[in-house]
Parts: C-alpha cells; structure tokens; sequence
C-alpha cells in the first residue's frame, strides 16, 4: 500500500510539472467596437483560441489609423477592421490581404433625424452631422443618390461621433450620419429615430429593406504570414467560425459577454447584433461595396491610388476551412 501511494505521488508530481499543451502566440489588433471585433471577443471568452492551439492576445487601438500603424510597422500578425483603413493601406500599396469578413456592417450605418421629422425633404434648410472622408459621408451620399435628395437644400457639418452625439442631444444639428453602438446612444439621448440605413428604410409606417450602402470589416494579414504561418491562419479562421456559430446559436449569452466587453448596456448591445450581420464569408456583395467606397474615397483624394479590393483577396485558408464561406466570381 505504501509503494503504490509513493508511486501515485510520483506520478502527480511529474503531471504537474509537464508542460501544458503548447500553444502558438498569435497577436490580432482591433478596436474596441462590436462591429469589429465580435467573433474575437467570444474565441476568446469562450476558448475556441485556446482549443484551435492559439494563445491569442487581443490588442485594442483607439483608430484605424493607430491599428493599421501597428500592423505595418509588425507589432500586430492579424487584424479586424472597417473598408477604410483598410483601403487606406492597400492604396499605397501594402501587401496586405484579406482572409476572411468579419461583419456586413451595412445596416450598421444609419441616418439618424429627430422624431418631429418624417421625411427626407423635412430636412431642408437643416443642419446635418457627418464625418467627412469617412463612411459616415459615404452614407450620406448614397443616400442623396439613392432617394434623389438635393444635398445643397442642407448644412453639413463636419465632426466625429462624440461631436455628433452632443450636437444631436442639445439640438445643434437635426441629424447626424452615424454608425452603432453611436447611433443607439444619439436615439436614446438626443429623442432620435432612424430615418434610413444601409440595408432599410424607415420612411414609411414599416420598415422596408432597401440597400443603398454597403459596409464590412474584414480580418487581414500581411502577404508575408500568410505564406510562412498558413496553420495558424487556418486556426484563427477555425476559432472565430466557432465563435461566430454561437453567436447566432446562443443569442443571450453572446450579448452578455460583448455588453460587458463593450461598455454597453444588453439593449444597446443587442440593437448592434440586430443590424449587423456577423460573417466570415467571402462573396461578390462583400467585393462590390468596399470597391465603391475605394471609389469614393479615391474620388475625394482620402487614398492615394486606386483599388480593386478582389486583388487583396486571398481565399486559401478559409477554403480550407469551409469552401463554401467562400463565392467569389
């Protein structure tokens, strides 16, 4: 009896000091946005990094610019984020490529108005917040050209989303061109609704869907990792598939988590996954609307050359992964 305690001590004593199973560190950047950054909240909250081997650390940037700064420079391997910082970097031109979508942030975008107004033309000779070079103007415009507004009969204003949000609760601006989780906290503060969106219109007595913009945030690697590193590519594709699956399986608890990641409340946090769809499919649609933001981007002189986002597109690991993620023409 006394051998066989002596031998199972031994034998506790090697278990514990064993390494654990290795894991690869893996570096992905993105801001601390829901629209953004969804699936690598919950990989990691709920350990799909840890199961796929990937020791993941996420790093948050407080913009774009600041994220894509890091992913040039190589302080980050992978990163998540909207059309246009990365058209940005793929203007100058960087060999950057995308391996997957994250979101279809198109309904995302929004037109918000004061609830006394009913209509597009109740706006004329009223002040409009947006931010100019960015997707917020991008909106605006797609949204003149699509329901054939004049745009001289308004004031625009040009500010940032906190600017935005003040100017719309004091009364400052009549409405504001912004994106969620803003655009939840400009209804609930400033009195607000949505007037249209990306993907629906709220003109009339029921929303009708209407896509008159499109939006994305994509995840991205350097040309050079995903040549030297194509494993580990597949495995971060592996965690977020798995996170983006409970997303739409355990609807509740992934508010919870994000809410609590975000800083937002569980409303504000489910108005976000109410609008956004969270995918990591690659297909024309996605192709179409960054190549008309890189359009209008271009147009305004906001990048430097012109892009054909298809070219960026590498769909090797996520074939892998699930060839049918991937419909691309």
């Amino acid at each position: 009896m006394k051998h066989a305690i002596t031998s199972l001590l031994v034998l506790v004593v090697i278990a514990t000091a064993l390494p654990a199973e290795a894991q690869t560190k893996v570096a992905i950047g993105t801001a601390r946005d829901p629209n953004l950054g969804a699936q690598i909240v919950i990989a990691r909250e709920k350990g799909f990094f840890r199961e796929a081997g990937l020791d993941a650390d996420i790093k948050y940037f407080p913009s774009g610019g600041d994220l894509m700064s890091a992913f040039v420079g190589g302080s980050i391997a992978y990163g998540s984020a909207g059309a246009t910082p990365v058209l940005t970097v793929l203007s100058r031109p960087f060999p950057l490529r995308i391996v997957a979508q994250i979101s279809d942030i198109s309904g995302a975008q929004q037109l918000l108005v004061k609830k006394s107004i009913a209509s597009l033309d109740a706006l004329r000779g009223k002040k409009v917040g947006l931010l100019r070079g960015t997707a917020s103007e991008a909106l605006f415009n797609s949204i003149v050209k699509s329901y054939g507004f004049d745009a001289a009969t308004v004031q625009l204003v040009n500010m940032g989303p906190a600017e935005m949000i003040t100017a719309f609760v004091r009364g400052d601006v009549d409405a504001v061109a912004l994106w969620e989780p803003h655009s939840s906290k400009a209804r609930k503060l400033g009195d607000g609704k949505t007037l249209v969106s990306g993907t629906y219109s709220f003109l009339g007595p029921q929303p009708v869907a209407r896509r008159v913009y499109g939006d994305h945030a994509v995840l991205f690697v350097t040309e050079t990792t995903l040549k030297e590193q194509p494993a580990i590519t597949r495995s971060v594709l592996a965690a977020l598939q798995k996170a983006n699956t409970f997303i739409e399986a355990n609807r509740a608890e992934a508010i919870a988590i994000l809410a609590k990641e975000y800083g937002l409340d569980a409303v504000e946090m489910e108005a976000v996954i109410d609008v956004n769809r969270y995918t990591l499919r690659l297909d024309d649609q996605l192709v179409t609307d960054i190549d008309a933001l890189a359009d209008f981007l271009y147009s305004i002189k906001r990048i430097a050359n012109p892009v054909h986002v298809r070219e960026a597109i590498d769909t090797t690991a996520l074939k892998a992964l699930n060839p049918e993620l991937v419909n691309l023409r």
